[in-house]
């Protein structure tokens, strides 16, 4: 809501309309002072007129600045002001149950300590890209910065993950997150490989196998009774890349409608057993070389119910930098992936993730054009309209640059950068000083693109030790990221997946839609729909501290609204 400016008791209010008056608080006056007087009062009069007016257009002012993004092209930059589109519950009542219990919340979220709940790393498959023994900063170690976990309900809500190994990560992570620790028979990998090579661990050691990448998988039913998948696209997905065969999905960058259906019509065994699936190898020959692919062992459905989960209603999508050109990633073909989330996966609402640094990002001109793509998807979330009803209704837009960003400044001083923090709040701060996140380190042999040292490092080991490239001298992995491409899920897993309940909350909890998941587009709620997005992001995609209180209470739920 909007906050009081003062408050005026009726005395006063009655004290100050007979001063203007020239009631009976004001003693009679010779006629020069009377004059006099009347001037004052006309004076004062009009410093109250344009107090007003000044409220008032600081108000409007401040709607308006709610509903666009800043400078467009440039990151949005938060300042820590609270909206109350995020609400607590300690009844328990939006926790974990059936939507006819309770149509008023459908996804919800808790936050722990990891010593009650663990990290979410349950379900990471890719040994390379994960962060055991990994440090952060003092300043983002904190248990109210990245030292919490977050578990979810998701109601009848179905989720879908779209894009790389990436996204894979971060799926994964939800995973953890949104499935009950007994039902992990829940988990099911329909198509998957083992990429083999050499990933470089914490302590000098290598791993034989870098893990099993995931070309699709799901998990059902999760608290409260959805679902949550993941299916692999290494290319913005467009009628131009789709195929009718099956695809490999280590490395061609097309889709197949069969295969995206087949995963948006998955049918589950209810209730899952707290037993893992077990994993069954299938050979086949695919672009002059033999992959091997692994696949769940279907789960028996003896004395068990199938359920078919029907559609998906949020698709949450990540541009592939890496794969994609940065060029390449335009605004045309984020539009037509979006249109696709509807055409072939029944989704009403997208969630688009900003793009972060990355080792790919090699010279300033590449920086700028990251942060003119973070331009255009704020520009294609907040300027939406659907075509029909039978289309994507809903986009909101995952600041998640804005959290990584924020990250590497704090490392990049903790590791000896001689700088000082920006002002988050200030529109372009992230292009301002950015040089150093360009700094590669040029030690790892092991890894195939040199990272960035202030994305890799957590302090340097032997002196002196330069932050420059030559050859930046030997550091220990930090909890940030692994390999300059991949993010520490342990660390940035908690936020990512409750940023996703937050902000897919702010469309579908409340009673606008009567509990009716065939959400339509209602441009009477985009304000508040808006600022309910910003709040999720301000909150959640910072380094801002979430309230402590909010992790030690093991019964309080967290969930947003719009009303």
């Amino acid at each position: 809501g909007v906050p009081t400016v003062g408050v005026i008791s009726r005395n006063n209010l009655m004290q100050q309309k007979s001063w203007l008056s020239g009631g009976g608080l004001v003693p009679r006056r010779r006629l020069g002072d009377v004059a006099t007087m009347r001037s004052l009062q006309c004076f004062a009069v009009l410093v109250v007129v344009l107090c007003m007016a000044s409220l008032a257009f600081d108000r409007i002012e401040t709607e308006y600045q709610l509903l666009r993004t800043t400078a467009r092209t440039e990151q949005v930059g938060y300042a820590a002001e609270s909206r109350s589109y995020i609400n607590e519950d300690r009844s328990g009542t939006s926790w974990n149950v059936p939507l006819k219990d309770t149509l008023d919340v459908r996804m919800s979220f808790r936050f722990h300590s990891p010593d009650d709940v663990p990290y979410p790393t349950k379900f990471l498959s890719v040994h390379g890209n994960t962060c055991p023994l990994g440090t952060l900063p003092p300043s983002l170690s904190g248990r109210s910065v990245l030292n919490f976990t977050t578990t979810i309900s998701t109601g009848d809500l179905n989720i879908m993950f779209v894009g790389d190994s990436i996204a894979q990560q971060f799926a994964q992570g939800f995973y953890s997150s949104a499935l009950e620790d007994e039902k992990v028979g829940g988990h099911v990998i329909a198509r998957a490989f083992y990429n083999d090579g050499h990933v470089l661990s914490i302590d000098g050691r290598y791993f034989s196998k870098s893990g099993l990448h995931v070309c699709s998988s799901i998990v059902a039913p999760t608290r409260g009774g959805g679902s949550a998948s993941y299916f692999r696209v290494l290319e913005l997905m467009s009628n131009k890349t789709e195929v009718r065969s099956n695809v490999n999905c280590k490395r061609e960058k097309t889709w197949s409608r069969q295969e995206a259906k087949r995963l948006a019509n998955y049918t589950y065994v209810y209730p899952a057993t707290s037993t893992e699936n077990k994993l069954v190898k299938k050979e086949t020959n695919k672009n002059n070389g033999s992959t091997t692919w692994m696949q769940s062992e279907p789960p028996d459905a003896k004395n068990r119910t199938s359920v078919n989960i029907n559609g998906v209603d949020v698709a949450v999508l990540r541009p592939q930098h890496g794969w994609m050109k940065l060029d390449e990633i335009t605004r045309d073909r984020l539009i037509e992936q979006v249109e696709l989330m509807h055409e072939v996966f029944g989704a009403r609402v997208v969630v688009i993730s900003t793009l972060p640094l990355n080792n790919n990002v090699i010279t300033k001109d590449d920086w700028e054009r990251v942060i003119q793509i973070n331009g255009f998807i704020r520009d294609i979330v907040h300027d939406w309209t659907p075509r029909s009803e039978d289309a994507v209704q809903w986009i909101l837009v995952q600041e998640f640059a804005n959290l990584t960003n924020q990250m590497l400044w704090h490392n990049a001083i903790h590791i000896g950068y001689n700088t000082s923090l920006p002002d988050f709040s200030i529109p372009g701060w992230e292009s301002a000083g950015a040089d150093m996140f360009l700094h590669r380190h040029k030690a790892l042999k092991e890894i195939r693109f040199e990272p960035s040292i202030p994305m890799v490092c957590a302090h340097h080991i032997d002196q002196p030790f330069t932050t420059k490239d030559e050859p930046a001298g030997p550091c220990l992995f930090n909890r940030i990221s692994r390999d300059g491409m991949h993010w520490c899920v342990e660390s940035l897993g908690p936020r990512y997946s409750a940023s996703i309940a937050c902000l897919t909350g702010c469309v579908y909890n409340g009673n606008i839609y009567n509990g009716n998941k065939r959400i339509t587009f209602d441009r009477s709620t985009s304000l508040k729909l808006r600022q309910c997005e910003q709040e999720c992001n301000e909150r959640l995609m910072t380094v801002s501290p979430v309230n402590p209180e909010w992790i030690s209470s093991m019964e309080l739920s967290l969930y947003s609204r719009i009303t």
